[in-house]
């Protein structure tokens, strides 16, 4: 356990205390905290407990006994932080520090003491197979949340990358006809399509900026996700060649999102990406939902942005990563 408030750097807040996670009672709370700081910048997101068991049954690259931190005051938990590490393109570590606060705890210097201990608890573990190549502290924050991003901009912290959520109506008007290219057929997804799914995914990721390796914990978290449903899913397939796919969920509230959207390199330029979120809003729309969302980096080398507001999307919130040396 951890009692901060005699820390220089915790804030003087009576009853504060930083503890470590203690097992599957905690997660219920950490759900409430979660859904309320996404609630507080204005997110569309939520998770539940389930999302939640799933995560912490595929642990990759993090250690819940050592990379989570849980901030109460007088015994109720009002923040929760986690850290995991990726390795980007470069080969570069990147310690990812997310961070959850509800609004009415959100002053600066709390979230100066979570994020000095999580980097304290990065600089204290062990990973010798990554020695000698270069790591980064880094947040992504929403634009909603200015206290954090004061906070990380005094600590050495810089934007890196923008990122938008986007949503557009189902209702009220027509949707986007689609138009699959020439010799590409739809096949409903099986079981036995699940893994050259992922790996395509993986394998078109690659060409983004802020990619970072996936391992194979990832991919049996994936597949484990609670409500994972492959009848949401388009896949475009050129013979027994996997072209392209759009993989996504429903939220409650009635909307759907586009999790991941992806072509392979031979099937590009050729209006596929186009066609497969096309058909995924007449899939939405049929469901009977009312909105469809997604994110997308701002800078996207495949020019996703323009795609999605020329079929109708438009920003609700914008996100920035921010990055620090270690």
């Amino acid at each position: 356990e951890y009692a901060m408030s005699h820390k220089p750097e915790a804030p003087l807040i009576p009853g504060l205390t930083f503890r470590r996670f203690h097992g599957a009672e905690d997660l219920p709370n950490i759900t409430a905290v979660i859904n309320a700081s996404l609630t507080a910048d204005g997110s569309k997101e939520r998770i539940t407990a389930e999302d939640l068991i799933n995560l912490y049954a595929h642990p990759a690259h993090w250690d819940p006994q050592q990379d989570v931190l849980l901030v109460e005051v007088e015994g109720k938990l009002i923040g929760y932080a986690n850290t995991q590490w990726r390795q980007d393109e470069r080969g570069d570590c990147l310690h990812m520090i997310d961070l959850y606060l509800v609004a009415a705890w959100r002053r600066g210097d709390l979230e100066l003491a979570m994020q000095r201990h999580m980097e304290s608890c990065i600089r204290q573990a062990s990973t010798p197979e990554l020695d000698d190549v270069p790591h980064w502290f880094v947040s992504k924050v929403p634009e909603t949340w200015p206290t954090r991003i004061d906070m990380l901009r005094t600590s050495g912290y810089a934007p890196v990358r923008y990122y938008f959520e986007m949503q557009r109506p189902l209702l009220g008007g027509s949707l986007p006809e689609m138009l699959l290219p020439a010799g590409l057929t739809l096949r409903p997804p099986l079981p036995e399509h699940y893994r050259a799914i992922w790996e395509a995914g993986a394998e078109c990721f690659r060409d983004q900026p802020e990619y970072v390796a996936v391992s194979e914990e990832d991919y049996q978290a994936w597949v484990d996700t609670p409500g994972l449903d492959p009848s949401l899913w388009l896949v475009a397939w050129d013979g027994d060649q996997l072209a392209g796919a759009v993989i996504n969920v429903i939220h409650p509230g009635g909307w759907g999102e586009t999790d991941d959207l992806f072509v392979r390199r031979p099937w590009r330029k050729r209006g596929l990406g186009r066609a497969l979120l096309a058909g995924s809003l007449h899939l939405f729309k049929a469901r009977g939902l009312t909105t469809a969302g997604l994110g997308v980096d701002a800078e996207n080398v495949s020019g996703a942005l323009g795609l999605y507001e020329r079929l109708g999307y438009r920003p609700y919130q914008r996100s920035a990563s921010y990055r620090k040396g270690m």
